[in-house]
């Protein structure tokens, strides 16, 4: 079964493969959210990025992403208090918050029509007995100044017993907004190449070079933004 997103799109862009050496400020490998957003970013402030992708634009694990965008992530602050503290979760929920309005801000500014609405999210429970799991998240939310609501009804098909309720989340169609970002890394004078496999990168200098294809790319400082990480990053230093 291949993804909604991916199947909304009539057709994905193939951006280029790789075919010779090349010089920039900053070589990202993984053209998913994180690298392309990375990408986005550091082309905006005039760096010259070039991002690399073993295949197409969104066909992995950010083409295949539920398509929210929230800060509740399960249950997550209860357990974040109790283990790290209130000011850890504190940092967490509001680096989060940061980074819808971050989205939706880079939504307005590049015009990038990728479906994005503002829905309220829910942690939902149909086992009575989990519902403590749930008044606890709730009651630490409310201990962070978070605005949050305990509900007995969605627009599920079935009942619940009782949910956490987040308002002014979102969702969006991930696929359409990773290209909008990828048009505009190109526009700003950088590069992304798709069908180019990474398969080693070394410290060179005063940068590295990473190997793609047949190709070297020499850059000051490189970004790994694969899903997994290809190569045991303790040995490399950086600075």
């Amino acid at each position: 079964m291949s993804s909604y997103w991916i199947d909304s799109i009539n057709s994905l862009k193939n951006f280029d493969t790789i075919t010779k050496n090349y010089e920039c400020d900053i070589c990202i490998i993984g053209a998913g959210i994180t690298g392309l957003t990375c990408g986005y970013y550091l082309s905006k402030l005039g760096f010259n990025v070039i991002i690399i992708e073993k295949d197409i634009i969104g066909l992995k694990a950010s083409g295949n992403t539920t398509g929210k965008i929230t800060y509740q992530h399960n249950l997550i602050y209860d357990y974040l208090i109790h283990s790290y503290g209130k000011k850890y979760a504190k940092a967490y929920l509001d680096a989060n918050k940061e980074a819808i309005i971050n989205i939706k801000n880079i939504i307005d500014i590049e015009n990038i029509n990728c479906d994005f609405e503002y829905k309220s999210n829910y942690v939902y429970t149909t086992n009575q007995d989990e519902l403590t799991k749930i008044h606890a998240e709730i009651e630490a939310l409310h201990s962070l100044n978070e605005d949050v609501e305990f509900v007995t009804e969605t627009s599920l098909p079935f009942k619940i017993a009782g949910a956490v309720m987040n308002k002014n989340q979102a969702q969006f169609n991930s696929v359409k907004y990773m290209y909008g970002l990828a048009n505009c890394i190109t526009k700003n004078n950088s590069l992304i190449f798709c069908n180019s496999t990474a398969s080693d990168f070394q410290k060179d200098k005063d940068g590295y070079v990473t190997s793609v294809n047949s190709y070297k790319i020499r850059s000051s400082n490189i970004i790994v933004a694969t899903h997994y990480p290809f190569k045991k990053l303790s040995r490399i230093l950086f600075y």
